[in-house]
């Protein structure tokens, strides 16, 4: 079990409410583990069959972190579905605490 200091504190909101991903060297590395040998093209045209338009260029370079800082939750959520893995996963979330928003209404 992980010391208290170590463990990461997580909000859950809706993927709708969030404007973008932290992207990491290690989440990059984590999908081209995920991607395996598939081309990315072929990775690209998948993501294309779930609505996600990425060019393979781009995901090279999310593959790479060249340049890339943050994803859009569409394209991890479309990763996460074309290698069939869960969202913890690619972005290597390890142990974490979930605490639930205190809010009642929005009215």
């Amino acid at each position: 079990m992980a010391r208290q200091e170590e463990v990461e504190e997580v909000v859950m909101l809706p993927l709708s409410e969030v404007g973008s991903i932290k992207w990491t060297k290690e989440r990059g590395e984590k999908m081209r583990l995920l991607r395996g040998d598939m081309p990315l093209l072929t990775l690209s045209k998948k993501l294309a069959e779930k609505d996600v338009e990425i060019s393979r260029q781009y995901l090279h370079r999310m593959e790479t972190n060249s340049d890339v800082k943050s994803a859009s939750p569409e394209i991890v959520t479309g990763l996460c579905k074309v290698f069939n893995c869960t969202l913890a996963e690619l972005l290597c979330l390890k142990e974490t605490k979930i605490v639930q928003l205190g809010v009642d209404n929005c009215n």
